[in-house]
C-alpha cells in the first residue's frame, strides 16, 4: 500500500501525480487538494478514526482518486493494499 501511496504517475498534461499530491507525505496530517486547495482531514485511522467507517463512501472516494492519480480504477488488490496501508498507521 505504501508503494502505491508514493508511486508518481503522469497524467494527460504531463504532470505528475501520486496519493501525496492531495493527502500529503505525512498520512497523520491534513492534506490540500492540488485543484481546490480544499483541506482533507487525515488519511490514517490512528489520526481519524472515522474516516473508514462508511463503506459507501470509502468506495466511491477510492474509485474517483484512483481515477484521478493513476488514470484507471484501481485493481482490488491496490484498493486493499491501500486501505491496509491507511487503516494500520
Amino acid at each position: 500500500g505504501e508503494k502505491i501511496w508514493q508511486q508518481q504517475v503522469a497524467a494527460k498534461n504531463g504532470e505528475m501525480r501520486s496519493c501525496q499530491s492531495c493527502h500529503g507525505k505525512d498520512i497523520t496530517q491534513n492534506g490540500q487538494h492540488a485543484t481546490t486547495k480544499k483541506v482533507i482531514k487525515p488519511m490514517a485511522a490512528s489520526a481519524n478514526p472515522k474516516r473508514y467507517s462508511d463503506e459507501k463512501k470509502v468506495s466511491k472516494w477510492m474509485v474517483r482518486n484512483c481515477k484521478w492519480t493513476f488514470g484507471r480504477d484501481c485493481t482490488p488488490q491496490e484498493k486493499g493494499d491501500l486501505l491496509e496501508y491507511l487503516s494500520t498507521h
